[in-house]
């Protein structure tokens, strides 16, 4: 089985395209849900504590996830300190559920936007970028996910430029059509890699 990475700047569409494998039938893990189940058990809930202090836990433990985000992403270090402490679990995890599956066939996708910026993308076979125009990523993260142009601009900010991660790419999906034409893009990408798995 090929070990796949999917990633692309946020709001690129990655998530979209995941779904659309999902779709398909692909093994498809997504790294950032991984990342939310993991950063609330006690262990990390302990060690972010101690990191960043308790403001970004409620009494009862619960992770108040939209503080924590809007504060590390307009402080590289403490987004560092956070990526450090979560990124090498989550890793674990999608190793551990990728060895489960042995000597099938097929491809297993792994959605994850800081796959470059943290060097795992080396661990994959096979890295996929998914790219959209700067200007239709900013109006996503406004208009779809309900932020400011300011803070939309510092999460980009925060992830390295989309051309850096074009770089890397054995394939590329330009989300930069109709959204009507994009599953066929993806089939046909699902089509020649599982071919040659």
């Amino acid at each position: 089985m090929r070990k796949v990475c999917l990633t692309g700047g946020i709001a690129s569409g990655k998530s979209t395209v995941g779904r659309i494998l999902r779709d398909l039938g692909a093994e498809v893990v997504d790294a950032d849900g991984l990342a939310r189940e993991i950063i609330i058990t006690p262990q990390v809930r302990g060690e972010i504590t101690r990191t960043m202090g308790r403001s970004f836990y409620t009494t009862s433990g619960a992770l108040k996830a939209s503080e924590l985000a809007a504060y590390i992403f307009h402080h590289p270090d403490a987004l560092q300190k956070v990526n450090d402490i979560v990124h090498p679990r989550v890793y674990a995890e999608i190793q551990s559920r990728f060895d489960r599956l042995g000597d099938r066939p097929g491809c297993f996708f792994v959605e994850t936007a800081l796959a470059v910026e943290t060097g795992y993308v080396d661990r994959f076979e096979v890295v996929v970028v998914v790219t959209a125009p700067r200007t239709e990523r900013l109006r996503r993260l406004v208009e779809l996910k309900g932020l400011s142009p300011d803070q939309a601009v510092a999460r980009m900010a925060a992830q390295l430029p989309q051309e850096d991660k074009v770089e890397r790419a054995d394939h590329v999906i330009a989300n930069d059509g109709p959204p009507e034409r994009l599953p066929a893009v993806v089939e046909d990408l699902y089509r020649e890699l599982c071919a040659h798995a």
